[in-house]
């Protein structure tokens, strides 16, 4: 069972109007979208950089929706038989109507956030927390303003736990989702320069990442990672919450060591409330263990099954695009798809992987893009991770540059002694990486790692497609 909204609930919810319809009609689902419309659906359209979305109604009425959320300052006729309801502006209407029935729901919420690492810990989370107990999630990437309230109203009063993602891309942002969310537990990942473009610095990040405390209850906890000493002092000082900690470092209550990164997965040595166990991860790379540390440490805060949780990563998945394998065996390759984003502290922790899971006499091939959205210090971070690349031993055998900083990225390679070849676009870069993977017989792997704006899947998705195919 969903969601179950009454027109009356509506517009107790979110101050809005009957104008047609009947006050019990019966919504199960709410859509933003009249291309993805179920029966009984309340559409709520929003106005987008290219269109607004009163001009879908009919569409999504023609398409089930039993009715309709709109704004008096765009005109709209009354479709046959659909339920409507005026109110002064569809977005904030949706987000009153989310914190309403967030408030209706007995669920225990854990609201995730952090620089690196949410949609991890949130995936690992969501699986682990589903095998003992019912539990909903935040799908994809609906993590914003738009996208946490439509997770909230996708949440049934059988749900005993919530796992929300909250992404923040300036100040403020957090504060809000909070308010929809109204989380028990908070999760914060990590700190790194993200979103510097309009954060303005570190500090910045941080102090809109730890927004998140004011949302949580004095009686609730706050699980951070111990091993970021600015983080865990900035929580010290304005938690008013008990705080847990995970990390490597033996002061955290939740520790990971021995940790061992293969293709294979990651296994460490977990140390948790005096017990020691061993646990295995189908994911790749060290930088996923601390997903797994914030995950045992929700399970033990909501007395879940400890063995169960252990048992349950040893399968987990990780969302796509996230240091995902990948092969093209015509070419001996294997590949490291990591395309979804990129900071300068993920890009580090995927070159690491990279270089910890190559065998001896295997070809390294780096297809890197832009780190979108660093402000003023993005040219800077581009020559540092050049000169990164070119100071990993063994040496990259190619380096592919693409996208703005590209060439900035590549001449910090270059003056280190490593050649490589840039691009303005995925488009044309394609051409080259075909032809490197060919240029040799023997194994090769490949990282493919850049921002989402810069589009790298395509180049390895030609690459898969293609598998030989001249």
């Amino acid at each position: 069972m969903g969601v179950s909204l009454r027109a009356h609930d509506i517009c107790t919810a979110t101050g809005g109007t009957l104008r047609w319809g009947r006050p019990d009609t019966l919504f199960t689902s709410v859509s933003i979208d009249s291309r993805h419309i179920v029966p009984q659906a309340l559409f709520v359209p929003l106005a987008g950089e290219r269109a607004n979305g009163h001009r879908y109604i009919s569409a999504a009425v023609e398409g089930g929706a039993a009715g309709f959320l709109f704004s008096p300052s765009f005109p709209v006729g009354q479709p046959d038989g659909a339920t409507g309801i005026e109110v002064p502006d569809p977005l904030t209407a949706l987000q009153d109507l989310a914190t309403w029935h967030r408030q209706r729901l007995a669920a225990r919420v854990i609201g995730i956030a952090g620089s690196n690492g949410k949609t991890t810990t949130k995936e690992l989370m969501a699986q682990v927390f589903i095998a003992q107990r019912p539990t909903w999630a935040t799908q994809g990437n609906l993590n914003n303003h738009i996208g946490l309230p439509l997770t909230l109203l996708r949440a049934a009063p059988e749900d005993d736990f919530l796992v929300l993602e909250m992404g923040t891309s300036g100040p403020g942002e957090l504060t809000a989702l909070g308010r929809f969310a109204q989380p028990h537990i908070g999760v914060i990942t990590t700190i790194s320069e993200e979103h510097t473009e309009t954060l303005g610095d570190l500090a910045g990040v941080l102090a809109a990442e730890i927004e998140l405390l004011a949302a949580l209850p004095p009686d609730g906890v706050v699980i951070i990672n111990g091993d970021d000493p600015m983080l865990l002092a900035a929580v010290q000082r304005q938690a008013r919450c008990r705080i847990v900690t995970f990390g490597e470092q033996p002061a955290n209550q939740v520790r990971a060591a021995q940790i061992q990164v293969s293709r294979t997965g990651t296994s460490f040595e977990l140390h948790a409330l005096g017990q020691c166990r061993q646990v295995q991860l189908s994911l790749i790379g060290s930088h996923c263990v601390p997903a797994a540390l914030a995950t045992i440490a929700a399970v033990l805060e909501n007395g879940l099954d400890l063995e169960t949780a252990c048992a349950t990563l040893r399968t987990a998945q990780g969302a796509p695009r996230r240091l995902t394998p990948f092969s093209v065996p015509a070419y001996q390759l294997t590949g490291l798809d990591d395309c979804y984003n990129a900071n300068p502290a993920s890009m580090q922790h995927a070159l690491q992987t990279a270089n910890t899971i190559r065998n001896a006499g295997e070809r390294l091939i780096l297809v890197l893009g832009d780190m979108l959205e660093l402000g003023a210090v993005g040219e800077l971070r581009h020559r540092e991770i050049g000169a990164y690349v070119a100071g990993l031993k063994p040496v990259p055998d190619a380096l592919v540059t693409v996208g703005q900083y590209a060439p900035q990225l590549a001449d910090a390679a270059v003056q280190a002694g490593l050649p490589a070849h840039v691009f303005p676009d995925a488009t044309a870069a394609a051409p080259c990486v075909h032809a490197l993977v060919r240029q040799v017989d023997g194994p090769q792997l490949m990282l493919v790692k850049g921002s989402r704006g810069v589009h790298l899947e395509q180049i390895l998705e030609a690459l898969v497609e293609r598998n030989g195919k001249e």
